[in-house]
């Protein structure tokens, strides 16, 4: 009774790869392992949610107005450019069906996030996976791979990898044709929007959350931003109270309340460039990162990812390990930022490993 290209899909490899620290509960265990907000919303966004607990019983604005509206101020650009998502994810998935037709070829780069591949492939998309060389962006490489492609997903800063492709390479993407889809959900932490870029072409989707910077994660709050005419076609295609009250008015607080979210965002950057210089004195490669997270190179050390990974697990730490992404490898892992005592906590580990070696 499953549709054939469901069927499809679970046959296939295509999965989203859970970090452990779902399956396994430590009281106490720090988790640097799914790129979260270690410092959580702004209290303004805590206290907008107690107001509103009360009117729980009602359903949310089917238009998210007042959300769209600081959606808006917060990028300059209109209203009509923005569509609302129950996290950025649900953008992904109303994207392929608005716009993948069976046998529709999708470029994705690797490595990359799972639910680009996952978002394409129930609507007939076929992906057509580019790996970066040496995780690094290659425009001529990459425009070359996207011929004769409906869409391409990029991440801008990418996840794993943390860099981002050229504003020029970017451009240059644009002009091979097809629907290009930024996901910007860890730009505040780059600070090299295309998002206004967006508004104004026909080819170029931004998505965006709340969940990274804003710490609203558990809220699942994401916009895409385009040209009027395509978010037009994704409002028509989305359902109408997909994004609940609260997480609409905790939205809204939060947007209005950026003097946190900077404040945030620089003890975060200050915690990477901590994280990636100690690493580094280790002796493990680090690769540059324009997001809240270090991609790392655990070889160096004669020790793998799953190997780290359970090293740290017993000493109460999980970070991410890349293995079962595509195209990174059994050498990798992926550390998320923490609070300046996370990232202590995981420096002195990583300090006795080393010593222990």
């Amino acid at each position: 009774m499953i549709s054939k290209r469901v069927s499809e899909l679970l046959c296939s490899t295509a999965g989203y790869p859970l970090a452990r620290e779902y399956d396994i509960k430590i009281p106490g265990a720090v988790n640097l392992a799914s790129n979260e907000n270690p410092y959580g919303p702004s209290p303004a966004v805590l206290r907008a949610l107690k107001r509103e607990l009360k009117l729980s019983g009602l359903y949310p604005d089917p238009r998210a107005t007042k959300l769209k509206q600081a959606i808006g101020g917060y990028l300059g650009v209109g209203t009509d450019c923005i569509a609302i998502g129950n996290g950025s994810d649900e953008l992904m998935d109303l994207v392929c069906k608005a716009f993948v037709d069976q046998g529709d070829r999708v470029l994705i780069p690797l490595p990359t996030f799972a639910m680009y591949e996952l978002s394409c492939v129930p609507y007939g998309g076929k992906p057509v996976f580019y790996k970066l060389p040496n995780f690094e962006w290659c425009t001529d490489e990459l425009a070359r791979a996207a011929k004769n492609t409906k869409l391409v997903f990029l991440g801008r800063p990418n996840n794993p990898t943390g860099n981002c492709l050229s504003l020029d390479g970017l451009r240059e993407l644009l002009k091979v044709g097809a629907i290009i889809v930024v996901d910007e959900a860890y730009v505040e932490f780059a600070e090299d929007s295309v998002a206004k870029l967006a508004a104004k072409r026909k080819n170029l989707i931004v998505l965006r959350t709340l969940s990274k910077a804003f710490g609203l994660a558990g809220l699942r709050v994401g916009y895409a931003v385009g040209n009027p005419e395509t978010i037009k076609i994704l409002e028509r295609l989305r359902a109408p109270f997909n994004v609940n009250r609260l997480a609409q008015v905790a939205a809204v607080a939060a947007l209005r309340d950026q003097r946190y979210m900077r404040r945030v965002v620089a003890r975060i950057k200050n915690g990477r460039a901590y994280i990636r210089r100690e690493l580094a004195k280790l002796g493990f490669k680090v690769l540059p990162s324009d997001a809240n997270f270090l991609m790392v190179d655990v070889s160096p050390l004669e020790i793998d990812a799953p190997g780290l990974c359970d090293f740290l697990v017993k000493r109460k730490i999980f970070v991410r390990d890349l293995s079962d992404f595509r195209g990174a490898g059994p050498n990798y892992v992926r550390i998320t930022v923490g609070t300046p005592q996370q990232n202590k906590r995981l420096v002195g580990a990583l300090k006795k490993l080393k010593g222990g070696r």
